[in-house]
Parts: C-alpha cells; structure tokens; sequence
C-alpha cells in the first residue's frame, strides 16, 4: 500500500509585527482639573493661588452653583479668568445662603 502524498507547506519567512508598544504620553497643550464643592473652599483656593491674605475671605461672595475660573500659564502665574460666576442661571435659581437673586 502506498503512503498518501503529503504536500510540503510552503516556507515563507515569518512576519514580525513590533512587539513593544509605546507607553509615553505626549503632554496635551491643555489641562483641565474639574472641582465641585462648597463655595468657601472655592474662596480658600482662589486666595491661596493668588496670595492673598486670608482677611480677604470677608470681602468675596460668590454664588451656590456658580463657576469660578482659575488659569496657571506655563511660566507659574496665576489669573482669575471669573470668580463666582452665574451666567448660566436665571435670577430666580440663583442662591447666597439663605437669600435668592440680588436681595
């Protein structure tokens, strides 16, 4: 009985993908850091990043809800872009302890 002919495979040379990926970030142009909370820690942080002295505390408002905009350029300076800003709300959703709107 004769053996079954098995067909040769043919030979080609392996292909190789890069096996390494590549785990460096690229530093976007931009970064954002999102903080919602209470108002009096918006203040706290809006006076230490602009070296104020804490007796400043007594003369800032801000509204519930509102949104405040602190800028760092490259060179370490800080800019107030807004502070307590409530552009986005009507009169009547806007709110400062116990009292609504502009009373």
């Amino acid at each position: 009985m004769a053996t079954p002919a098995v067909a040769a495979a043919p030979t080609t040379a392996p292909t190789t993908a890069p096996t390494t990926t590549s785990t460096t970030r690229v530093p976007s142009k931009h970064e954002y850091e999102i903080v919602v909370c209470h108002m009096n820690v918006i203040r706290f942080f809006v006076l230490r990043a602009l070296q104020l002295p804490p007796e400043c505390w007594l003369r800032m408002g801000g509204f519930n809800g509102s949104i405040t905009h602190l800028r760092i350029v490259t060179d370490g300076r800080v800019c107030l872009d807004a502070f307590g800003d409530a552009g986005h709300l009507s009169l009547a959703e806007t709110t400062f302890g116990s009292s609504r709107g502009w009373e």
